[in-house]
């Protein structure tokens, strides 16, 4: 029963980075199996929570410092200007929305626009200033528009999530214009025209919808969201979105690998929110529509918004370190043998 809870306990450890384990783990296992009641075989909840918590935060603190290394200055610059565009480019095809034009839009899109501009002209801090400044205004519309429709603003976490996210990488201490340097032209003209394809073929697709409902219905194609009343149509919608997502992906994911990867690290929070919203509160946003009165989020649905991002965040920190530490060692072998064949040549 003893090696039971010993063994639970290890697990809850392994959410501490190495450099902690290997320094306290075994004084704290005593501990916590000390403090444990006569037969328990598994972790209290609170214990849990607080190790899971604890460990996070250890890992936080650890990594701080390995954001000054140049591939997190790099990818901090990089994932700044393109997430600044991507909202930028989002807020602008929307003025076209034919559903309706929230007012705060136009200046949604102009603080965002301005953050993409202070970025590219190397006024890092201003940029930086901008899109925290952007960021806290969202939030408050955000805040006051879920009293009265809570699913649509769940629904626009993701943004949020990246424009905060971006403002952070903003805020990280880089060389002027060093976004443009690491780019270069030509991945920077694929992104923006990818992106600019794919939030263009949404707004195409909410026309077809007003299309529809004039004309009174009738027969129509769906997939994912995207819906016609010709087949032909759909197809190409959908096809303009794959070559959109493959031009954006391209310029991403051609970049060195250390960058690239602390890129899609950034990204990893955001897609963990989206998909939350796409895939466990699908039942909610549907007893919101037809309950006729606003349903709010319990508070476990609001750990399960903020717990995941904040997990997949570190769980990918650990990936990429030890994918990144294997290559090292990997590489020291290659050296290591070449010179201990050296002689003998």
């Amino acid at each position: 029963m003893s090696d039971e809870l010993e063994s639970r306990y290890r697990r809850l450890l392994a959410w501490y980075p190495w450099s902690h384990r290997r320094v306290y783990e075994e004084e704290m296992l005593a501990v916590l199996v000390a403090g444990a009641e006569p037969g328990q075989r598994r972790p209290t909840l609170g214990e849990s929570a607080n190790l899971i918590a604890s460990g996070l935060g250890a890992r936080l603190r650890a990594a701080v410092p390995g954001f000054a290394n140049p591939s997190w200055v790099d990818a901090a610059a990089v994932f700044g200007l393109l997430a600044a565009l991507v909202l930028v480019s989002q807020r602008i095809v929307r003025l076209f929305d034919p559903f309706g034009l929230a007012p705060e839009l136009y200046l949604r899109a102009a603080d965002w626009g301005a953050v993409v501009l202070a970025a590219a002209a190397g006024l890092r801090r201003v940029g930086a200033v901008l899109a925290w400044a952007t960021v806290v205004g969202e939030a408050a519309l955000l805040a006051g528009r879920y009293d009265t429709d809570p699913v649509s603003t769940i629904q626009t976490l993701w943004p949020f999530a990246l424009g905060v996210v971006a403002a952070a990488a903003l805020t990280v201490p880089a060389p002027p214009r060093r976004a443009l340097a690491v780019l270069r032209a030509p991945r920077l003209v694929a992104f923006v025209a990818g992106v600019g394809l794919i939030h263009t073929m949404t707004v195409v697709n909410r026309h077809q919808r007003v299309s529809m409902f004039e004309d009174g219905g009738g027969v129509s194609y769906m997939w994912y969201g995207f819906e016609s009343t010709s087949e032909t149509v759909l197809y190409l919608m959908l096809a303009a979105v794959v070559v959109g997502a493959v031009a954006a992906a391209l310029a991403a994911f051609t970049l060195p690998g250390p960058v690239w990867r602390r890129i899609a690290l950034l990204l990893a929070p955001v897609a963990a929110i989206a998909a939350i919203v796409e895939y466990t509160l699908e039942g909610w946003a549907y007893s919101n529509m037809h309950m006729g009165h606003p349903i709010y989020l319990v508070p476990v649905q609001w750990t399960l918004l903020i717990a995941v991002p904040l997990a997949a965040f570190a769980a990918g920190s650990l990936l990429v370190h030890r994918l990144e530490h294997t290559a090292r060692l990997a590489a020291l072998g290659r050296t290591a043998d070449r010179e201990r064949l050296e002689p003998s040549q």
